[in-house]
């Protein structure tokens, strides 16, 4: 149709095309090659947040399709429809579009008034270059699983928590953050009863022709975190020949993940877990599960593995009974009980407490779990540092091998571990967490 085709385009939009062809030619005269490390690491940052305010464009070119009818003058039969064949996008593709518009975009009611965006903050947040498409698509699918029961001040407050938190949340981890919250404004409808995860647990180990075989199945929450327990620590990557020692001159893991992960469940079909086990990486080989006293107490809310999963009190404690569980309790803050030791190696409690309060490597944005970390001490062994919850960390391979080089210093805030930034990062060298190791705080 020649209506796809034959307009054109607003002089707005043509200024910034030119000056966007302007930036290309400079890209590709170098431009990021005559740029030292700071500028294009901002350089990088100040795209990211380029990218994210043009999904308001995005947002507005697509409600307005729909404000005119468009598609259906067109003979088309969906919004969706229309962005396929416009711009030559899969239908998955044109349909994340369509669904981004219709909780970010600008709304009109059926007689053509101006309507609230239904994700405001969300909308706010894309403005303002925080809040990107995959954030937004987490937010909206956490709110989505509402019921209409919740107060509408209660999901606004949480689209608000959440928008905050995505300015320093991974999607993944701000759709961890979403499950707690959903878990506190909707406590029976988030992770489903024991009786329903029992109802439809499944596996099979479908043969193949060539011999091969594949996994289907659905686990419940206790069998998903034992196994995920067992094959977590045995699929981290290691170097090729490793001996034990460190050389430069290794070859790293050419394994993928899957492959790590098909590796350790090929040795879990022939070994049991041995309840006292405690491999090089500091992280034993069971489930381990974190909850406060009160709720020891009480017996009701969630509990959580140190993978970030939720498991309901009474069923952490009933898989307690059954399996090698090691239950840690915590105050409110996370911060877990002392135990002080004076050997160098941190024993079997010390390092379950920092599993629990360190939740991984603590290094600011580093997302390695527990198993994949190492205990380090804050103050070396070796200056007098003693082997205590408060001189003690959870650090991956790399981080704990390269953040001096980095010029990076830990130091303990509030029972937590806190990390200064060399001053060619910070110039005013501001301590910073692992938001993971951070509580949700909602409402």
């Amino acid at each position: 149709m020649d209506t796809l085709t034959d307009g054109t385009a607003s002089a707005a939009l043509r200024d910034v095309v030119g000056e966007l062809a302007s930036y290309l030619d400079d890209v590709a005269a170098d431009l990021f090659g005559k740029l030292t490390d700071a500028d294009l690491l901002a350089e990088l940052r100040e795209f990211e947040m380029l990218r994210r305010r043009l999904a308001v464009i995005d947002h507005a070119l697509v409600a307005e399709l729909g404000r005119r009818a468009l598609p259906g003058r067109l003979v088309m039969a969906s919004t969706s429809a229309l962005l396929q064949a416009a711009l030559r996008l899969s239908p998955h593709e044109a349909n994340q579009r369509v669904n981004a518009a219709e909780v970010c975009g600008p709304r009109w009611s059926l007689t053509g008034e101006q309507l609230d965006t239904l994700l405001p903050d969300v909308a706010a947040g894309q403005a303002a270059g925080v809040v990107s498409s995959e954030h937004a698509r987490v937010i909206a699918a956490t709110l989505e699983e509402l019921p209409s029961t919740v107060d509408p001040s209660d999901v606004s407050a949480a689209e608000r928590h959440l928008v905050t938190a995505a300015t320093h949340l991974r999607p993944r981890q701000l759709g961890v953050l979403g499950q707690r919250i959903l878990a506190q404004l909707n406590p029976d409808g988030v992770l489903g009863s024991d009786e329903q995860h029992a109802r439809r647990r499944s596996f099979a180990l479908i043969p193949e022709a060539d011999g091969s075989y594949r996994a289907l199945g659905r686990l419940t929450p206790a069998c998903g975190a034992l196994l995920q327990s067992w094959l977590t620590p045995r699929s981290a990557p290691r170097p090729a020949g490793d001996t034990g020692e460190r050389t430069s001159a290794v070859a790293a893991d050419a394994r993928s993940y899957g492959q790590r992960m098909h590796d350790a469940l090929e040795e879990l079909a022939g070994l049991a877990v041995r309840r006292t086990e405690l491999l090089d990486s500091g992280a034993p080989a069971q489930v381990l599960i974190s909850m406060t006293v009160d709720q020891l107490g009480s017996r009701e809310g969630w509990a959580e593995t140190s993978f970030g999963q939720l498991l309901t009190v009474s069923q952490a404690l009933q898989l307690a009974d059954e399996a090698a569980i090691s239950l840690l309790l915590r105050d409110a803050r996370g911060v877990v009980l002392r135990h002080g030791r004076t050997k160098r190696v941190a024993t079997r409690g010390q390092t379950l407490a920092l599993i629990a309060r360190d939740r991984g490597c603590s290094f600011p944005d580093c997302d390695k779990p527990p198993e994949w970390c190492q205990r380090h001490h804050i103050v070396a062994w070796a200056d007098g540092g003693s082997t205590e919850l408060d001189n003690l960390t959870l650090l991956c391979h790399s981080h704990h091998r390269n953040f001096e080089t980095a010029g990076w210093r830990c130091q303990m805030q509030d029972g937590r571990p806190a990390w200064i930034p060399p001053a060619w990062i910070d110039p005013e060298q501001v301590p910073r967490r692992n938001h993971r190791t951070e509580r949700s705080g909602f409402p």
